[in-house]
């Protein structure tokens, strides 16, 4: 085997050809699209392309790759075909969208590099971990490496909505023996908290004039984001001050000095656009919910019905409480730590139907159902519809510490990094949740800021080729023997 050194030697060797594949796998748009999604290619042609890249450059190298699973998962093997036992690898290749309004330093997917870092949409989840595992397995074939285990990456496509695709991969093909997902951090992670969205769905306020109306509420795009902007258009009577109303709002945004924002009037309308903090919703705490914060300074004035509900729950019940403390959910766990809330979307339109959708994540010992229930008991005077949104994969995932994907994998990170053995737990959830021995691995490094769904996405260009020592080492030392 190896040394460490050895190990980080070699995998440098490879970074000029992994950063002209890095950066025409960046430019992609692979983006959940169902305006171009057909059979062949169910979730657009931005993903289908990403799909078709990874395809090419597994051919180019000389791997067996298929397109499986009505062409959603692309799967490249390497070992032995008549073994029983493999090392699965899975990764996605889909992202979130992209502001470009948002962005500063470069367009989500003109990717750049400045100093030591590589900007555009993706790159930090996941693109660049799946490009390192990808050229660690390359790193080993090159160098004649044999395995006992058949090693086979999994790429997949929907890990950003549904997760459609893995439906469909384990339906047909079952689950590795053991593997890691490189969608996560370092050390190992063995346990990933519980998934739950719950929708709350509502029909706004038919026209009914009064001195405080509110025309349109809209803020997020995804239930796994929070929040970054937040819009609303409201309606005042003729007996209300329209100036003083925008004078209040200036006056909200220069109190709260992290946010921001414009109020405008125009045509009988007043808008109003408020700029949070948007982040992972995985973290909410990180963020900064600009439907939440929206919903506050709206909440103060003299609304009715549906509207004022709908901003009493959003502005007061739900704002700054991303550990549900407000309505009862507030828990902590021991190995997993404390239960997170992210309202990820709200949209209301008068005398339409509105949603608010709500992710949670959850440690062992909380259920789905207590989440339910408290979410029903304190929905307050909103007239709503609530339900919880059926998820592949979402309960709490736990890996015995014991088990060799655990120790294997915490041996080589404390090897290669020379710190001490340890784990971590996460609130993202990644496929590895999916295998029964399956673990997050990599590839972002401790103490460095989570980037992942922000505007200017980024990693660290010298990360890259550790991440790959490290993934390959794993792959060398999880398919050298059987149990």
């Amino acid at each position: 085997m190896l040394t460490t050194n050895k190990w980080q030697l070699t995998a440098q060797k490879y970074q000029d050809k992994l950063l002209v594949d890095l950066l025409q796998f960046l430019a992609i748009p692979s983006v959940l699209d169902p305006q171009t999604a057909t059979f062949q290619r169910p979730f657009g042609i931005g993903i289908d392309t990403a799909l078709q890249f990874l395809v090419d450059i597994a051919t180019r190298d000389g791997f067996k790759v298929e397109r499986v699973a009505d062409n959603m998962v692309v799967t490249v093997d390497y070992g032995p075909d008549d073994v029983p036992e493999t090392v699965g690898v899975l990764s996605h290749v889909d992202v979130v969208p992209g502001n470009a309004a948002a962005w500063r330093v470069t367009m989500p997917f003109s990717p750049k590099i400045v100093d030591d870092r590589l900007y555009g949409r993706g790159v930090y989840d996941m693109k660049a971990d799946l490009i390192a595992s990808y050229y660690a397995l390359k790193q080993l074939k090159d160098q004649g490496f044999v395995p006992k285990r058949k090693i086979r990456l999994i790429f997949g496509s929907d890990e950003e909505s549904d997760w459609r695709d893995m439906q469909a991969y384990l339906k047909d093909f079952g689950e590795p023996t053991l593997g890691f997902s490189p969608d996560g951090t370092f050390p190992v992670v063995p346990g990933e908290k519980g998934v739950q969205t719950i929708t709350m769905r509502f029909v706004g306020d038919t026209f009914d004039y009064r001195e405080f109306e509110l025309l349109a509420f809209q803020a997020g795009t995804r239930d796994n984001v929070v929040p970054g902007k937040a819009t609303a258009i409201v309606k005042l009577s003729d007996n209300q001050d329209i100036n003083l109303f925008l004078k209040q709002y200036e006056q909200y945004l220069t109190a709260e000095p992290l946010i921001s924002g414009i109020g405008q009037y125009d045509d009988g309308e007043i808008h109003l656009t408020l700029y949070g903090k948007s982040v992972h919703g995985a973290y909410p705490e990180d963020g900064l919910n600009a439907g939440t914060y929206l919903a506050h300074f709206l909440s103060h004035y003299a609304f009715q019905h549906q509207a004022q509900a709908l901003l009493h729950q959003l502005g007061d019940v739900y704002h700054r409480d991303v550990f549900a403390a407000n309505i009862g959910l507030a828990y902590h766990d021991q190995i997993m730590g404390d239960l997170t809330m992210n309202v990820g979307q709200t949209v209301y339109r008068q005398g339409q139907e509105g949603y608010i959708r709500i992710q949670f994540r959850y440690p062992v010992g909380m259920s789905e159902t207590t989440i339910l229930t408290q979410i029903q008991r304190h929905v307050g005077p909103l007239k709503a519809k609530i339900f919880k949104e059926v998820q592949f994969g979402s309960q709490p995932h736990m890996v015995d510490l014991n088990d060799v994907i655990v120790t294997k994998l915490q041996n080589i990170y404390a090897q290669q990094t020379n710190t001490d053995k340890t784990y971590k737990i996460s609130n993202g959830g990644s496929y590895a949740r999916l295998l029964k021995r399956g673990v997050a691995f990599g590839g972002q490094f401790p103490n460095l800021p989570v980037m992942s769904h922000q505007p200017d996405e980024y990693v660290l260009l010298s990360n890259i080729s550790r991440a790959q020592a490290i993934f390959a080492q794993a792959l060398y030392e999880l398919a050298e023997t059987t149990t």
